[in-house]
């Protein structure tokens, strides 16, 4: 009885050891479409549209396809202010438009940040994300997390599988809004954005792990939310790994 008993008490350690360890994160294709657009764009609809399509569609199959709409606010002296736009999001775009030598405009999609589509090429886009699901997943690096929520904080810890030096962006994202535009290119009609981004940090890191901190917008429900962990490197700015939590 003794015997048995430690052995017993051996495997149940075992077991504990092994339940207890870490998940390391599996690296595989990911693409992540950074949509820069606004509701003051007659042409954004049909680019906002294509989006909420492309990564549905993927959810549904299990694919690792992440969108963001990042509404940007140079359209808002025109007649319509858009409620999710920000300076912030129209720098990040022209960081963009710096790095692939093109042109500021809406609808932009810039996929894995290292190719500029027109928003709207549902075409393009399902080629360019084919292409990208086709590269081996030793191009890319594993991503892994986990989040909390206090009151409006919403405290996100990550862990990466390769050490940096990455770029580290941490996405709070809308999963959907219907808004009714009153003026400017799109007056009188009611507007679908999914994926909206309403708060964004950027951390330059090197260590596998790390912590965020975001302050959730305080007509932004847990229900309706979601976080876009994606790590870009500091070289091409090519995004070689994401997780969405």
């Amino acid at each position: 009885m003794y015997i048995k008993f430690n052995l017993l008490t051996l495997l149940g350690l075992l077991t504990y050891v092994t339940l207890a360890k870490p998940v390391k994160p599996t690296a595989q294709p990911v693409v992540v479409l950074e949509l820069f657009t606004s509701q003051g764009c007659s042409s954004c609809p049909a680019a906002d549209k294509a989006l909420q399509d492309i990564t549905q569609e993927a959810a549904r199959t299990g694919k690792a396809v992440y969108g963001l709409s990042f509404h940007v606010d140079y359209w808002n002296r025109l007649g319509w202010q858009d409620p999710f736009s920000s300076k912030d999001y129209t720098a990040r775009q022209r960081q963009y438009d710096r790095t692939l030598k093109t042109q500021t405009y809406t609808p932009q999609l810039v996929v894995n940040g290292q190719q500029n589509i027109v928003g709207g090429q549902r075409g393009r886009i399902e080629q360019a994300i084919k292409t990208i699901q086709q590269q081996p997943p030793s191009a890319f690096i594993g991503v892994v997390g986990n989040l909390s929520r206090k009151d409006n904080q919403v405290s996100v810890r990550y862990t990466l599988s390769a050490a940096g030096p990455y770029r580290v962006n941490v996405a709070l994202v809308q999963k959907e809004a219907r808004t009714a535009v009153r003026n400017g290119e799109n007056g009188g009609k009611t507007l679908v954005n999914t994926n909206i981004v309403r708060q964004f940090k950027t951390l330059d890191v090197t260590s596998v792990t790390g912590n965020v901190t975001l302050v959730a917008p305080p007509d932004l429900s847990p229900e309706q939310s979601a976080v876009l962990v994606y790590v870009q490197r500091m070289d091409t700015g090519q995004v070689v790994g994401a997780k969405m939590l």
